[in-house]
């Protein structure tokens, strides 16, 4: 396409926080995100950015990084069972290494477009070149758009004419918390769920001696906040990232103002962390970790989702993301899912038709229940 460079970095830092800005905006995912990202060196992460200028103005970009993948997560348990007893005879049957765009662990997927910029299905399709280029030369024979709003689907949907496939993805879950106060969020529960979560707390508290730390700075009790971690991923049924030690100390002295660390004790001793992300009126819950000796009988999970529901509501931060996954509470506790979509294609025609008949298995219900009540919460950008 005529008056456009296309150029992939290998380095977030190639191209620099302001062009970044001028991009993207002020949004949660942003340069030190990514930056953190970069240098944590995650196990079998690799990543890249696409940047299309027009003169010289960056007036489009989408981070993408390469990754093995399972593609056997999400299929129906029947299928699953298959898929289990085949592996016992070709260990990496339907898992690929993939060229991804968008994050490995966002909320969902945001291209960097330019304001006043609007790109046609010329664009896509050239853009969508430079990727293939790139999956070629690292070897991936699969590209997915991983995890993306319905409002991005409008550019996405272009990318059907080469070949694309559309399906849903796990749905990101939110929640509005426009409350003046913890006892009001509790009031918008229905009355069994109310009464469920105050007996929960009360035996919490009534057990043991527990206090909450909210910091930045986890370095004193780094090796705990692993441990606590790699439990709580060894228990995941769904894994894709596996964090680094690296990562969480990046993640609490490079973030600056952004990160806070939830640390819960119990009886004195680190018993479980949520790792947040602060942006303005957000709070992103991205990571956790339990003692699984103890969580259930101090009901932490319960514990942790009432103090960060608090502390919102405290410091006037009216959007809460819980993370993916583990739907059935969170509906429950007020949650509201937001639908994502991915889009895939594999270059070998044959595969690409047969994981195409795959996407036949990816059913809505895999991913949680359907019925998170209200209106969808309001986007970060």
């Amino acid at each position: 396409m005529s008056g456009f460079e296309y150029k992939i970095y290998s380095s977030i830092e190639d191209i620099g926080e302001e062009e970044w800005d001028s991009v993207f905006g002020d949004i949660p995912e942003n340069y030190l995100f990514y930056r953190t990202l970069e240098r944590s060196r995650l196990p079998g992460f690799v990543f890249y950015y696409l940047v299309a200028r027009q003169g010289e103005e960056a007036v489009f970009i989408v981070p993408v990084f390469t990754s093995d993948f399972n593609l056997g997560i999400a299929v129906e348990s029947s299928f699953s069972s298959i898929i289990a007893f085949v592996r016992k005879f070709i260990p990496r049957f339907l898992i690929s290494k993939v060229l991804f765009c968008g994050s490995p662990f966002g909320e969902y997927g945001i291209l960097g477009v330019k304001e006043g910029f609007a790109p046609g299905s010329e664009f896509a399709l050239r853009f969508l070149k430079e990727l293939e280029g790139l999956a070629a030369e690292t070897g991936s024979p699969i590209v997915i758009f991983k995890d993306f709003l319905e409002e991005e689907t409008v550019f996405l949907d272009k990318l059907k004419k080469a070949g694309f496939t559309r399906v849903s993805s796990f749905p990101a879950v939110c929640l509005n918390l426009d409350f003046p106060s913890f006892d009001d969020y509790l009031k918008s529960l229905g009355r069994s769920t109310r009464k469920g979560l105050n007996r929960k707390l009360k035996q919490a508290y009534g057990r043991g001696d527990i206090e909450v730390k909210v910091v930045s700075d986890i370095s004193a009790c780094i090796e705990r906040i692993v441990s606590l971690y790699e439990s709580t991923y060894r228990r995941g049924a769904t894994k894709f990232e596996h964090l680094s030690r690296e990562f969480f100390l990046r993640a609490s002295s490079e973030m600056g103002e952004h990160s806070r660390f939830f640390l819960y004790y119990v009886n004195g001793s680190l018993s479980a962390f949520n790792l947040c992300f602060l942006y303005k009126d957000l709070l992103i819950d991205k990571f956790i970790g339990f003692d699984y000796d103890i969580s259930d009988y101090y009901n932490l999970y319960f514990v942790s989702w009432a103090y960060n529901i608090r502390w919102c509501i405290d410091n006037s931060v009216r959007l809460y993301y819980p993370g993916q996954t583990d739907y059935e509470p969170k509906i429950r506790l007020g949650g509201i899912l937001v639908p994502l979509y991915a889009y895939f294609r594999h270059r070998n025609l044959f595969l690409d038709l047969l994981f195409k008949l795959l996407a036949l298995f990816l059913k809505p219900g895999n991913f949680g229940p359907k019925n998170g009540k209200g209106k969808a919460c309001p986007q970060k950008r």
